[in-house]
């Protein structure tokens, strides 16, 4: 009878902990996801404008620079597509910045960039393979 008490107890504990270990893993690396999805979009909100009247007038866009950075974060995760979604969206936003210094870039074409990049990044998600064990040993 201790026998099969102590056989109980390490199978019981052996997959459990493994199992654990593994939810742990893929909690781990869903919060960074998240952090890092949350970040983009923080600073795609955080771009201030004014509308002049000849152009709009970019007041505040500091942390754009850091869209590509995390996307790379992205990347060294493995979210390939989500990674190509933030540097599209971060290519995009430099660009509208840079036509809102030199040309007359309409605030409602700004105001719907805007919007349109916040789904984007609202809507990417982890890459299928972050289920796979392997994938996040």
């Amino acid at each position: 009878m201790g026998t099969s008490v102590a056989y109980d107890l390490v199978m019981a504990l052996v997959p459990g902990s493994a199992a654990g270990y593994y939810a742990g893993l893929l909690m781990a690396k869903q919060s960074k996801f998240n952090s890092l999805k949350y970040e983009a979009l923080r600073i795609v909100r955080g771009i201030n404008y004014i509308r002049d009247d000849a152009r709009t007038q970019i007041l505040k866009s500091d942390k754009v620079e850091d869209l590509h950075l995390i996307a790379s974060e992205l990347f060294q995760l493995k979210h390939k597509t989500a990674g190509e979604k933030v540097l599209l969206v971060s290519r995009e936003v430099s660009n509208a910045i840079a036509s809102c210094e030199i040309s007359n870039y309409s605030a409602e074409s700004l105001m719907e960039n805007i919007a349109t990049w916040q789904k984007q990044l609202r809507e990417i998600r982890v890459s299928k393979r972050f289920f796979l064990p392997w994938g996040q040993i």
